[in-house]
């Protein structure tokens, strides 16, 4: 069984979002299975798991695109259930960004306060295309901005509606690494800055763990942990949890994470070690990773960090780690 840490609220704040035990049925699976969450006010709160797990299923509950078929969606006190996406001051980022190609960027962010009837808008929409950084491309047609700039643009038309909550469908997915890593850190810049609550959706690791407030790590539609992500990744909860947080070394029931785990030619004389047979040694620029097999069979990689010490293929080596870096979970 999943064991879970850190219900509740962080520090102590108000709860903005109560999930209480939501499910959804499709007609192969039952896609949701009794989740519940209380997510704090003014918190960057992400939803983390592979593909499948119910992730988005949730978020479309909550943004009104899907009913669920048992529990309650909760907003700063108020149900939910029911209302139409227009309906809930809530607002979505997509993964797609959907902006209108034939609209610029003024007039993309401005889209839905027209469609709520307001006519003074003007400063509103300068203001929040100024906030991501695009108040000199707002005559620009989606056409003519970079990746990053539709990612701000999408984001921009969210926040000018002043949302009490916003959702983001993995909108980071389509720009390339080193883009992404820069528009991370904006994104987290701006909640910050403007106090909103964000659920965040990803299936990346690094982005939930570099953006976060606390995370709830899901898996086949149930919860496995929830944490901060120091919790989550230094105590995960199941082996499904640490794996998907990153690489872990299994050793029996213990874990280490190839980090944390020493390698050399020899070993220090006070600690206990394993011997091993260097496989194959992957340089990654900033450090080297050493996959070296052992007697049993078990494959264990070793983070080197200095790049300069070499390993060949069939050399004879000593494996070992602190007994404080163990990961110790149930199944």
């Amino acid at each position: 069984m999943a064991v879970i840490f850190g219900k509740g609220n962080l520090l102590g704040m108000a709860t903005a979002l109560e999930l209480k035990a939501l499910v959804k049925q499709f007609p192969t699976a039952r896609v949701v299975d009794g989740i519940s969450l209380d997510i704090p006010k003014g918190c960057f709160y992400s939803l983390l798991g592979p593909s499948g797990c119910g992730k988005t299923t949730i978020l479309r509950m909550i943004a009104g695109f899907s009913e669920p078929d048992e529990g309650d969606i909760i907003l700063n006190g108020r149900r939910l259930n029911g209302l139409r996406p227009y309906e809930r001051p809530v607002t979505t980022v997509f993964q797609s960004y959907a902006l209108f190609p034939h609209l610029t960027a003024y007039e993309n962010v401005a889209f839905g306060l027209r469609r709520r009837g307001e006519t003074n808008f003007d400063k509103k929409v300068r203001d929040s295309l100024a906030m991501v950084g695009l108040a000199e491309k707002a005559e620009r047609f989606p056409a003519n901005l970079s990746g990053g700039e539709k990612q701000r643009t999408a984001l921009a038309r969210a926040l000018v509606l002043e949302p009490e909550l916003l959702l983001l469908d993995e909108p980071l997915s389509a720009l390339d690494p080193a883009l992404r890593k820069r528009v991370r850190l904006e994104l987290k810049q701006i909640q910050q800055r403007i106090g909103i609550t964000f659920v965040f959706i990803s299936h990346d690791q690094e982005e939930a763990l570099s953006l976060s407030d606390r995370i709830a790590v899901m898996n086949k539609g149930k919860i496995e942990q929830i944490g901060t992500p120091r919790e989550i990744y230094l105590q995960p909860a199941t082996r499904f949890v640490a794996g998907f947080l990153g690489a872990v070394n299994w050793i029996g029931p213990v874990g280490v994470r190839p980090e944390w785990t020493r390698i050399g030619r020899t070993a220090p004389g006070d600690v206990d070690s394993v011997a091993a047979t260097v496989e194959t040694a992957v340089f990654l620029g900033d450090s080297v990773h050493v996959h070296a097999k052992t007697a049993d069979g078990s494959v264990i990689t070793a983070q080197v960090h200095d790049s300069a010490v070499d390993y060949e293929h069939g050399e004879q080596v000593r494996l070992w780690w602190d007994k404080s870096d163990e990961l110790r979970v149930s199944q």
